[in-house]
């Protein structure tokens, strides 16, 4: 279990840009974390992997507290963090040599390494840009290669700040798909760290940060409507989404059902929901 009780935290000569958060995610689970520039989510982030201590409060993974520095190491194996800039995160010369990274830190014998490293260059679609200089990557495909490199270590829990931020569209939907399969193959719990409501719609909970507190924990539907009373501007399939809910009833509870937020999905709610009005079957 990832654990953050009471926590708070501030930078030298400030105020604290977080206050009393409590949350916590069990193996298997998908938290997002959503709010506005400002609003505390990175600092969150590396709070709960170990890279800041905090000011008052804990966060302890599987027991081991973060403040403990003799089980720190232990905690950031067990914790991956993707930043939000990959160049951040980048420190090797290829894109082989920067999967395979992590593993052999992990002490990892040659052959595992390799193992491992080919499996996340297949998983996320990059098997083409092995030899490739790092430097000489678009910023989307640094983005991938950072969260290949932070798969591959095969970490517990897994937290992905705004790490779909740089892609387009089909290859955003690409690395949710093998970020899906990864996880339903690992049992890793995942904390998604986003604004785009088509990648919080992956998750099963929703916290929703505003300067530096919880304003909102719960479901994706309920998220949605906070947003809303908060007139919090909306676009792509969250606008849609939201015209959807107001224009027709039972569209929103209906697509809460969802696992995916996208043109198909809200077209399958829609027509379910005309065929249980019409009598041909119930609501999905």
């Amino acid at each position: 279990m990832l654990e953050a009780q009471d926590l708070a935290f501030a930078y030298p000569g400030r105020s604290e840009v977080i206050r009393g958060v409590t949350l916590s995610l069990g193996k298997g689970k998908r938290l997002a974390v959503a709010g506005e520039n400002g609003s505390g989510k990175t600092t969150l982030a590396r709070l709960l992997c170990g890279l800041l201590e905090p000011t008052a409060g804990a966060v302890r993974v599987d027991g081991l507290d973060t403040r403990d520095a003799g089980t720190i190491y232990e905690v950031r194996r067990r914790v991956g963090l993707v930043f939000q800039d990959p160049e951040d995160q980048i420190v090797e010369t290829t894109v082989e040599r920067e999967v395979a990274f992590g593993p052999r830190n992990l002490g990892l014998d040659l052959d595992a390494v390799d193992c491992r490293v080919q499996e996340a260059l297949g998983t996320f679609g990059i098997g083409r840009l092995a030899k490739r200089p790092c430097h000489l990557l678009s910023a989307g495909e640094k983005q991938l290669v950072t969260v290949a490199s932070i798969f591959a270590m095969r970490p517990g829990y897994i937290i992905l700040d705004e790490s779909t931020s740089l892609l387009d569209g089909r290859s955003r939907l690409d690395l949710l798909a093998a970020i899906e399969r990864l996880l339903g193959e690992t049992g890793a719990g995942l904390v998604f760290i986003s604004m785009r409501l088509e990648d919080i719609w992956t998750c099963d909970e929703v916290v929703f940060l505003r300067e530096g507190l919880v304003d909102f924990r719960g479901s994706r539907e309920g998220f949605l409507r906070r947003l809303k009373e908060l007139g919090f501007p909306l676009s792509g399939m969250g606008l849609l989404a939201s015209r959807l809910d107001d224009a027709v009833p039972g569209f929103l509870p209906a697509l809460a059902r969802r696992s995916s937020l996208a043109s198909d999905s809200l077209a399958e709610v829609l027509d379910a929901l005309a065929r249980a009005r019409d009598g041909g079957g119930a609501c999905p």
